[in-house]
């Protein structure tokens, strides 16, 4: 791993730690509405990157099972908004975002099992150590503010996020991360747009500071967030870069006692600190993959 790829990956955490602050903050809007005008914020500026960038002879290029799969991919991260959104608004935002980042423990079995990645042992080691520190924090919060259905639907927002790092894993050594998002980001919004339509939920209504921060949630966690995570997916195991994420915790809950005043207690400190030690002992694998490696194209 190398200098820029340390820096790319501590902002892209540093981005996606304000996604939940964010989507408490907007809460006054429905839940499907953050969602959908999340992605459909974030997809068109990387489509207009992807095009000028020559992203265009990529996609040409794309066979049918890497549509399918991109496609996938799309209704993956779709899902994982959904129920991602309406975790945070139904439990404590330590709970929710600590439960979601238990997506590494899915993550390296899956790219173990479909892209034949198997984990060095110290990102096993860093899985193991970040997912006890994990464990720990949402200890410390289930008992007063946990809901079990907003803790279950973060829990499958870890699952639905990890098939997405998993294929974004695969395209990406074949994609530059343009063109890759701007096919993924237009699905997601696509489908969760579709959503709001069948659902019949009213996209206005909510007040103007909703809508500011989920332009903030779309230039931020998104664009900043997932961009970075997307492009480190090309030269990074899928399992290591999940691993990183585990790092959003720890920065979601210095945002949330700042500006939601949401103080954690002491084994909640102790256990951002063991998810820290988690991610240093990751951090020091080497990366191995039978994967080519992506040129890495700046966005």
């Amino acid at each position: 791993m190398t200098l820029r790829h340390v820096l790319v990956l501590a902002a892209g955490v540093i981005a996606i730690s304000w996604a939940a602050p964010l989507i408490r903050l907007a809460h006054e809007a429905p839940v499907l509405v953050i969602a959908a005008l999340r992605l459909s914020i974030s997809a068109p500026p990387m489509a207009a990157i992807a095009l000028a960038t020559g992203g265009g002879s990529e996609l040409r290029k794309l066979r049918r099972r890497d549509v399918a799969l991109l496609a996938l991919s799309g209704v993956a991260l779709a899902a994982h908004f959904a129920f991602w959104v309406a975790s945070v608004q139904r439990t404590s935002i330590l709970t929710g975002v600590v439960l979601v980042t238990t997506q590494p423990l899915f993550v390296g079995v899956f790219a173990w099992l479909t892209l034949r990645e198997r984990p060095d042992t110290r990102v096993i080691a860093g899985i193991v150590i970040g997912a006890v520190g994990a464990l720990m924090l949402a200890g410390a919060d289930l008992g007063d503010t946990g809901s079990l259905i907003g803790d279950l639907m973060a829990l499958l927002g870890a699952l639905l996020v990890s098939i997405y790092l998993v294929i974004g894993r695969g395209a990406r050594a074949r994609m530059s991360t343009a063109a890759y998002t701007a096919v993924v980001y237009s699905v997601t919004a696509i489908v969760l747009l579709a959503l709001v339509f069948v659902t019949d939920t009213p996209i206005g209504g909510a007040p103007r500071e909703a809508y500011v921060f989920i332009v903030l949630l779309a230039l931020g966690p998104q664009l900043i967030g997932h961009n970075s995570l997307n492009w480190a997916l090309g030269s990074l195991p899928a399992a290591l870069v999940a691993v990183v994420i585990l790092g959003e915790p720890v920065g979601a809950t210095l945002i949330a006692a700042v500006v939601l005043d949401e103080v954690p207690g002491a084994l909640q400190w102790v256990g951002a600190v063991v998810v820290l030690a988690g991610v240093y002992v990751a951090l020091r694998a080497p990366a191995r993959s039978g994967l080519p490696t992506a040129e890495p194209i700046e966005v």
